[in-house]
């Protein structure tokens, strides 16, 4: 009988103890896969600053043989990830100002290289440049005329269309009245002013010119 109240007072202490242990280990457990997930966030965040560091470095060590269209792709995409990262931080800023200087050389380059073109177009339209000076500064009108004659040997007809170009900002440009080049020419002879020069010509399959573009100096 003993033995018997013995083990019905037993069995719920084992219950209690098993069910305590039960409880920690669980807790155990959850705190051990948070651990694991916390470690794992951290590695994947240093993996990410570590490729990015080495991505802008990449770009700042560049010689020229990356496209400023990758450099800011790579570099965009490095910002979205948002690392807030010391270095992460001061590195972009080394590339940002890597690329704007790009860009402004690559800028000023093609501006060189626009005036050198506009400058070749100059010397090669020289020559009627010259015609309408000589008309502008005849001593006389029979002079002017004769100037007027030589010079509409150049055209296709005295019905060549001039245009002047009054100003121009980029890519919008503005023109005068347009007129004839017998009527400019003309026009030229009783001004005895001419303050423009030749900006483009157009040729036609026999050489002569059948469109005069000219610019204000």
């Amino acid at each position: 009988m003993k033995t018997h109240f013995y083990f019905k007072r037993l069995i719920p202490r084992l219950f209690l103890i098993l069910l305590v242990g039960g409880i920690a280990l669980s807790s155990g457990g959850c705190k051990s896969k948070k651990k694991l997930a916390q470690e794992a966030a951290a590695k994947e965040y240093a993996d990410r600053v570590a490729s990015a560091i080495a991505e802008l470095e990449a770009i700042l060590n560049d010689d020229g043989a990356m496209p400023i269209s990758e450099q800011e792709r790579r570099l965009n995409d490095i910002k979205s990830q948002n690392l807030n990262d010391a270095r992460v931080n001061d590195l972009i800023k080394q590339v940002e100002a890597k690329i704007a200087a790009q860009k402004e050389a690559l800028r000023q380059q093609q501006l060189e290289e626009k005036k050198k073109k506009e400058a070749a177009k100059e010397k090669t339209y020289g020559y009627v440049d010259e015609y309408f000076v000589q008309i502008a500064n005849a001593k006389s009108v029979e002079e002017a005329n004769a100037r007027i004659a030589e010079a509409m040997k150049l055209f296709a007809s005295p019905d060549v269309p001039v245009l002047i170009i009054i100003s121009k900002v980029g890519s919008e440009v503005d023109y005068d009245k347009p007129t004839t080049i017998e009527k400019y020419l003309n026009y030229l002879k009783d001004t005895k002013n001419y303050n423009n020069r030749v900006q483009n010509v157009e040729f036609d399959g026999y050489g002569q010119i059948v469109s005069l573009e000219l610019i204000k100096n």
